[in-house]
């Protein structure tokens, strides 16, 4: 199983979830997200739940929009 991991660091996911118009989600849900994915999501944690390659999408960290994220990955 492959998968495919969002690691944005706590300012880029506040940064988004300014932007965005939601209020059904407040930025202290976002952080509890950050700080769970931080926890429970590292490379190491998901190979031991069945992961055989785990590859990191690239955002605005890296200067990529989603569209050139998605260029990376081919899914058939």
């Amino acid at each position: 199983m492959t998968m495919l991991r969002f690691t944005a660091d706590l300012s880029a996911l506040l940064q988004q979830h300014a932007e965005r118009d939601r209020t059904d989600i407040t930025a202290a849900d976002v952080r509890a997200y950050a700080a769970v994915m931080a926890r429970h999501a590292t490379a190491d944690q998901l190979r031991t739940k069945g992961a055989n390659a785990v590859h990191d999408v690239p955002g605005r960290p890296q200067g990529a929009t989603p569209a050139e994220a998605a260029a990376h990955f081919s899914f058939t």
